[in-house]
């Protein structure tokens, strides 16, 4: 070491106690520099410690395989509910499996389950992450409204109504409870004034009056929360910067899910961007609005080439071909959404990460239970159940 440093000094022509001196003062530099990303690191992931050990105990939880083939494979739902007695959802389902078969109460149990598991990632994360879960927690906001909209549609009373409606998210149940009461379209609108829903409502009302369908208010609803998710993560931060990615590829998704389908039923490109949302991650507002003018679902995935997107609805053309349903490219990329949120899950796993790739993975179990659930209702094969199935 020595004889190293002597060679260097001769290298450099410094006199010795200048030359120390400067080696000194570079040691100190890099143990600063060392320190400074230490003590960064440590301030990003020490406040995710406890979430993120409660995070796993969660993950533990989670279906196995072999309990998914179970599910499958079950006679019926009251055996399917007997498979499930000892799981998380046990005392969500069979509270109303055994007053009903009907699907709706069944996505309504599940939906409750899943908004007390955003509550409490919500309520034990750190500040950052949990103003991005209170977004996220938004969107059983918008499953109520569509809920209610829904039930005024085909006439349901406010008893009836209000049995569907899940008592979490932003919405107060005792404004849950007065929505539930109106009887028409217009006065649920009128009645979310001060939530933050009945501005972009109020815009499709005239479209609704004029084609007598729903599909308008809901997407307006679907774009809204979207956007405000958009417009919270895009900012500097860790966190936020993980997230961005994960909500940013979401909207991505979303776009080309409402693009496709609106391909395939043939909707015009005034419409399509009437309801996709203007930003994402990848696909840019000037991507949007050529994926909007193309003629046809081929067109789509010949504009897609070198995006990440397009090798997923390549491989899956020839399938649409056969089925001619864009559920196949739906199923494709949201599977591709959940395999993103378990890479970003190790590729921050003492911050974010875990978060993201727990949402992720109960989304997707949920899904599936509910397609199983309901295949078992609608008395399908497990053959026919396991198709639909996302992996």
């Amino acid at each position: 070491m020595v004889d190293a440093l002597t060679q260097l000094m001769e290298l450099a022509g410094m006199p010795t106690d200048i030359f120390m001196t400067l080696f000194v003062l570079a040691g100190i530099a890099i143990f600063l520099v060392i320190m400074i990303f230490l003590i960064r690191y440590l301030s990003e992931t020490a406040p995710f410690a406890y979430v993120n050990a409660r995070v796993r105990s969660m993950e533990s939880r989670l279906l196995k395989d072999h309990k998914i083939n179970e599910l499958i494979e079950s006679a019926g739902t009251t055996e399917l509910i007997g498979f499930l007695e000892d799981t998380d959802y046990g005392p969500y389902l069979s509270e109303v499996l055994g007053q009903s078969e009907d699907p709706v109460v069944v996505e309504k149990a599940l939906d409750i389950h899943l908004a007390h598991v955003y509550q409490t990632l919500a309520n034990i994360s750190p500040d950052g992450a949990r103003k991005i879960l209170k977004l996220l927690e938004k969107k059983f906001d918008v499953k109520n409204i569509k809920t209610l909209l829904r039930a005024k549609y085909v006439g349901l009373d406010a008893e009836e109504t209000f049995k569907l409606l899940i008592p979490l998210g932003t919405i107060p149940e005792s404004k849950l409870r007065e929505l539930s009461e109106t009887k028409e379209i217009e006065e649920i609108v009128s009645a979310l004034d001060g939530t933050g829903y009945s501005g972009v409502l109020s815009e499709g009302l005239t479209e609704y009056e004029q084609n007598g369908k729903l599909t308008t208010l809901e997407m307006s609803l679907d774009k809204l929360i979207l956007e405000n998710l958009w417009k919270n993560v895009s900012v500097d931060g860790t966190e936020k910067d993980l997230f961005k990615e994960f909500i940013g590829t979401m909207i991505d998704i979303e776009n080309l899910k409402i693009i496709l389908k609106a391909k395939a039923d043939g909707l015009s490109s005034e419409v399509i961007s009437k309801y996709t949302t203007s930003k994402g991650y990848e696909l840019a507002s000037w991507k949007l609005k050529e994926l909007a003018d193309v003629e046809s679902i081929e067109g789509v995935i010949s504009s897609l080439e070198g995006t990440k997107y397009a090798p997923i609805v390549t491989e899956n053309l020839e399938e649409f071909e056969k089925v001619k349903s864009v559920y196949v490219f739906e199923k494709a990329l949201d599977s591709y959404l959940v395999q993103m949120g378990k890479k970003l899950s190790l590729r921050q796993p003492f911050g974010i990460g875990p978060i993201i790739g727990l949402i992720t993975s109960k989304e997707l179990e949920i899904r599936n239970l509910k397609i199983i659930i309901k295949g078992k209702i609608e008395g399908l094969s497990a053959s026919e159940i396991r198709e639909i199935l996302v992996s």
